[in-house]
């Protein structure tokens, strides 16, 4: 667990209007998430930690490293880290800067007096460096009504959506359908790859979709295209006290319809073993 502390005392969570006119535009969903939710812990008094952020906004871990680098950069929080520099031990939220303006004083008015599209600052104020990194896989296409008829009358995705409605227990959805479509045909997993990504956020008690697109698009930037490679990634995070070996949880659905069971014990011994 790291503390969250500030500049500022106050026993109220505030949202700085600099914060509103000058930062959250540019800013992403999960970044927008994870700075609101430091501002409320602060407020409350209450610690927090990346695995605890990770697992509230159905985020990976390393999302909340990248949004908590985002806002460093941008000024509004400092990391503070132990003596080795790897671990975060405290997080310090800082005042929002904004260039100097005329009658300063007064501006805090302004919102009510003058329209917001002559108060809002131009693009060209935002800092090209804050900018993230372009994702190394493809962002998530639309998806027309005859692509998913395609795709759930192909051979192969009628299989894998009966495998993946039995790990989940219930028909799937458009929006879900439309995520494996995803996966199988834009990230370009295949069947094998995708059905050991659902098993493994099952075993982990995760079956909403958004945490397993997440997993999934965390192993694509990572070069994970084979079961194989991502059960060798999940051991050697074992290894390194970065996670837990998934619960075993024996899916009675799974014996008729997939022969791929990962045994996450025997290849943990191989690996200890080499």
């Amino acid at each position: 667990m790291f503390t969250i502390y500030s500049d500022s005392r106050s026993d109220s969570t505030i949202v700085p209007n600099l914060f509103i006119d000058e930062y959250m535009r540019d800013a992403n969903d999960a970044q927008l998430k994870i700075y609101l939710y430091l501002i409320r812990m602060m407020g409350a008094g209450r610690g927090t930690s990346i695995a605890d952020l990770a697992d509230q906004f159905n985020h990976t871990e390393r999302e909340v490293i990248r949004s908590l680098k985002y806002w460093e950069k941008q000024g509004l929080l400092c990391l503070d880290y132990d003596s080795s520099h790897r671990e975060i031990v405290g997080i310090r939220l800082c005042d929002p800067k904004a260039p100097e303006k005329e009658n300063g004083a007064e501006e805090a008015f302004a919102p009510v007096q003058t329209p917001a599209p002559e108060k809002a600052p131009a693009p060209v104020q935002a800092p090209a460096p804050a900018q993230e990194a372009a994702p190394a896989v493809p962002g998530k296409a639309s998806v027309g009504a005859a692509e998913l008829r395609s795709f759930r009358e192909a051979g192969g995705g009628a299989e894998l959506i009966f495998i993946v409605e039995k790990y989940l227990g219930k028909p799937l959805s458009v929006p879900e359908l439309k995520t494996l479509y995803y996966l199988s045909e834009q990230l370009h997993f295949s069947n094998d790859l995708i059905d050991y990504v659902v098993q493994y956020c099952v075993d982990r008690g995760k079956k909403d979709f958004r945490y397993i697109e997440k997993v999934a698009v965390n192993w694509a930037e990572n070069g994970i295209t084979t079961p194989k490679q991502a059960e060798f990634a999940a051991c050697a995070a074992l290894r390194s006290g970065k996670t837990r070996v998934p619960r075993k949880t024996p899916n009675p659905f799974v014996t008729q319809i997939s022969n791929h069971q990962y045994d996450f014990d025997q290849l943990e011994k191989e690996l200890l073993s080499n």
